[in-house]
This record gives C-alpha cells, structure tokens and sequence, in this order.
C-alpha cells in the first residue's frame, strides 16, 4: 500500500525549483556580453575614423592660419627722451676726528663722556665728547685748527672763533676783528662755563710774568709817591737850612726799583749844583721815575696780553659748514682712544652717475634730471652739473683727517686717504666711499639737486634719470613700429579704418620715448587720436 505525500521528491527543507527558470538566465547573460562587444567595436571605429585623415583633410590642418593685421591706437601725451643710469650717494666731505691732548698733564687719553650717537645732527658749539676729563666741542669756521688760540693771537682762525662766538651770544667786546684781546678772552669764558668746565689758560709761565709785572709797577708807583713828599718836603724849607731827614740820595733812592727798565740812579742830590734848591733833583728824580712808571706799565700790559683763557686746538673741530651729522661713534665711555673717535660729514649729499662713453656723448650740462630711490620711493629733482673724466674708482668724496697728528697735541692732519696728514687717515672712521675695488670704466655725471638730497639718501645706490629732450606740450604719438619709409624715402604710417580699408599717411616724426615717436601728418593727410595705425601683420 504507497501513501502520497504534497513534499518535492527534492528532500525536505529545500525550495520547489521553477520549470524554465535556468533556460531565462542564459539567455540574459548572452544578451549582456553581445551589448558590451558592440560597444567596444563602435568605440573602436570611431577612434580609427578619427585618426584616418584624407590628403584634403591634412592639407588643411597643416595651411598657415589666415592672415591677420596687428593695429595699434594713435595717443596723445607728452614725450620725453631719457638716458637711465645707476648713481651713488655720499657725503662730499666726510671728517674723521681724532682727539688728542691739550694739556702736557694728560698722560692718557680716555673716552670719559660721550653726548653724541651716530645719526646727530650738530649745530655750532655743541660738545661732541669729552676727553680725559676735556671737552670736545664744534664750531663753525673754514680754517682747521692748527694753533691754540689764546691772547695776543691774531688772523683768520681767530677771526672765525670770536664770530662762531658771537652767533652763541658771546660778544668780542673791543677787540678787533681777527684779534684775540681781552674782549674775546671773555666770550672764550662765558662759553666754557655754558659748558660746564673752567676755561682752560696759558698758563703758570704767563701768569708769573704778569705777577712780577705788576709788583714792579706797584714799586715804581710807591718811589713816585715817596719823591712827591720829599720834593714837598724841600720846598717848604729855607734856603740853607738843613736837609729834611730823607731828602738825600739816600731817600730818592727808592724810585730805582727796576725790572731792567728805566731808573732813578741819576737822580741823586749828589747830582745838584753848589747852592741850588734840593727840590730841583727831586725834580729830575720825579721825571725819571715817571719814565720808568711808563715803561714797566708797557710791559705789565704786554705781560697780560698773552695771560687768561685759551682754546687750546686739541678740543675744538672748526668745519665750514654746519649742522653737521654724526656718521661714525668708534668708541665708547672708558675705552681708551686709538684711531678717530667720532666721524663727521657737513655740506650736505652728493650724488655721481655712472654713465657709458656711448651714453655720455648725448648727455649735456643744464639737462634735467630725476633721482630716485628705490629704498625710500622718493625721488628728487635736479639738474646735469658736469660731466667728469673718464674713471674705474667708485665715486666717493673727501676724507679729511682732524687730530692725531705725529707731532703732538695741537696739530691737525688733512688728507685724501687713509694715513694721509696728521697720521690719523682713515682709521677706523669708516672710510668715505661704497668701495675701494676698480669698477668698470665710466663717465662721472656730476649732478646739482634742486633741493638737498635727504639725508636718507646716503650711501644708496639710486636710479638716475636724464632728460635728454622732451615734448612739453601731449603730442600725437604711435608705437615705432608703425613708422615706415616707403620706396620714394617718405616716412609714413599706415591707417585703418572700421571696414579695414588702409590709407598711407605721410608724417614727419619728433621725440623718440619708451616705444613711442611724435608724429605729425603732412601733405594734408589726417591723422587724428584713437585712429588705428597697422605695427604689424
């Protein structure tokens, strides 16, 4: 007996399987493969298509592209011909000061105050420094200072200290102009004490002088008392009575006190006649001693002349021009000193520019020029100077050396170069040049600012700029590529129109600037501005 059950003959637990389902899957799966082939293929065709070119197709790809016209617009504006150069600023004089002793008491010389940095600018009677225990001051005057200046001097070096004097407010009083007489003794004081410090003097030797001076005069100024009396003494007694006690020889005598000058030694009453009133030698006495009075004051007034307050040259710098500006501080307080201490520059800046022998034959002096600075962004004004002789030294001003000099403590050295003049040369006061090496050979282009270069400016390397020539009024100007000369020896450039039509247009030319040529139409042709003119094609 069989028992039917509703189970698949497929086992218990799996799923009935679909009649047909296999034969569906295939059949996808070929469809799927047949479209990517197809793809594939017309992926591959249209490639090769691309890269199958006719001998028209190429012909075409490799022709020249059609021609075309390169126009530019005619412009009006102001043309100006130039020549651009390099140029060094500098100081046209540049001081290297050099301390030294004023005083033979001064064994050593040390930095023992110092009111000044680099960068200061000083005016007439400033204290630069102070020096073993002596001050360092500036004034105004052209003539260095090579001698101590003191009473009794005279010349242009003391004519320029009583006026560097008197623009502080110290007068010369009386004395001459150029002499240094009691007037001037007194503004040197005045001036010291502003500073803070004694004036220095000339001296014991001159001071000693003056004193024995004035006990002579003092001396012979009691004798001329004492002969009054006596002479009053004579007079009033009787003819043959007795001789006043010091009425003699022996009480005249105090009028001979001498000092190598005149004296009373003949007038004695040994000198008198038989019988003669004594007042008569007395008399004599009186005029002798009256002689020597005058001669002794002569020289107590020599004596003092050339005694009092000084400036010895070891502690003022004269420089021609002031302010001044403090370029170099090569010391410090209590270092001793070796080499310049302080390095000065006055008369403003200097510019040289460095032109080639080809540009210096277009280069003219009253030219105007344009210097700039690229550091600052500032540009100043001016004018060609000179041209100079043909150089391969870097441009740089003077260097004169003050103080120091091998000679001892008053001498100033000038000179060009290190160890020139009084031995201090250059020293370590930075030399006053960008550079000692040769450069290449140049044309020196000396220039004149219209206003002083500002003190920025030192030591930069600037752009220069000459104006050779210039349009002052806008001008009508087309790129230099659109002049031409034609075959009859015509210059002209050529217009287009808004249709493309050209026309040729006969010009003279002008001012040639920065790509640009002034341009005029001539013969009646028209050219105007914002016409397109052909530079190309």
């Amino acid at each position: 007996m069989s028992v039917q059950t509703d189970e698949p003959s497929g086992g218990q637990g799996e799923d009935p399987v679909e009649p047909g389902r296999p034969r569906m899957a295939r059949r996808r799966r070929a469809l799927l493969v047949v479209a990517v082939v197809a793809a594939v293929v017309a992926g591959g065709g249209l490639g090769a298509a691309s890269l199958i070119k006719s001998p028209a197709e190429r012909a075409a790809d490799t022709a020249p592209p059609p021609s075309t016209l390169m126009t530019a617009r005619v412009t009006k504006q102001p043309l100006t011909q130039t020549t651009v150069v390099r140029g060094q600023v500098y100081p046209p004089t540049q001081y290297n000061v050099t301390p030294t002793a004023a005083s033979a008491d001064i064994t050593q010389l040390y930095v023992s105050a110092l009111p000044v940095k680099s960068g200061d600018q000083v005016a007439n009677g400033r204290q630069l420094a102070e020096v073993s225990g002596q001050p360092l001051f500036v004034l105004e005057g052209p003539v260095p200072a090579y001698r101590d200046l003191k009473p009794g001097s005279s010349g242009p070096d003391v004519a320029e200290l009583q006026a560097a004097l008197e623009q502080l407010g110290y007068g010369r009083g009386d004395d001459a102009q150029g002499t240094y007489g009691p007037g001037t003794a007194e503004a040197v004081t005045g001036y010291y004490r502003h500073l803070g410090y004694p004036a220095p003097t000339t001296g014991a030797t001159t001071q000693q002088a003056v004193d024995t001076a004035r006990k002579i005069v003092e001396a012979d100024r009691q004798a001329i008392t004492d002969l009054k009396a006596q002479r009053a003494a004579a007079v009033s007694t009787p003819t043959g009575a007795p001789t006043p006690a010091g009425t003699a020889a022996g009480g005249a005598s105090s009028g001979g006190v001498s000092s190598g000058g005149a004296t009373s030694g003949g007038a004695t009453s040994g000198g008198q006649a038989q019988g003669a009133p004594a007042g008569l030698g007395l008399d004599q006495q009186l005029v002798n001693a009256r002689k020597k009075l005058s001669a002794d004051e002569d020289a107590l007034a020599k004596a003092e002349a050339v005694n009092g307050p000084m400036v010895p040259a070891g502690e003022v710098v004269f420089l021609p021009s002031l302010p001044a500006t403090v370029t170099a501080v090569n010391s410090s307080v209590g270092a001793p000193l070796s080499g310049p201490l302080l390095s000065l520059t006055s008369g403003g800046l200097a510019v040289t520019g460095q032109l080639t022998p080809a540009q210096a034959a277009g280069i003219k002096p009253g030219m105007a020029v344009e210097v700039f600075s690229e550091a600052s962004g500032t540009t100043v004004k001016g004018t060609v100077a000179e041209l100079g002789a043909q150089s391969t030294t870097p441009p740089a001003g003077r260097v004169i050396a003050i103080g120091g000099g091998a000679g001892g403590g008053s001498t100033t050295g000038v000179g060009t170069g290190a160890g020139a003049g009084g031995g201090a040369g250059t020293g370590a006061g930075a030399p006053n040049a960008p550079g000692g090496q040769p450069v290449a050979a140049y044309v020196p282009l000396q220039i004149t600012p219209t206003d002083p270069l500002p003190a920025a400016f030192s030591g930069q390397n600037v752009r220069i700029t000459v104006l050779k020539s210039s349009a002052p009024d806008p001008v009508l100007s087309v790129p230099v590529a659109a002049v031409f000369t034609d075959s009859a020896g015509q210059t002209a450039v050529t217009r287009v129109d808004q249709a493309g039509q050209r026309t040729t247009v006969p010009v003279t030319t002008g001012v040639n600037a920065n790509g640009y040529v002034g341009v005029t139409p001539t013969g009646g042709a028209r050219l105007t501005e914002g016409d397109q003119v052909v530079v190309g094609q």
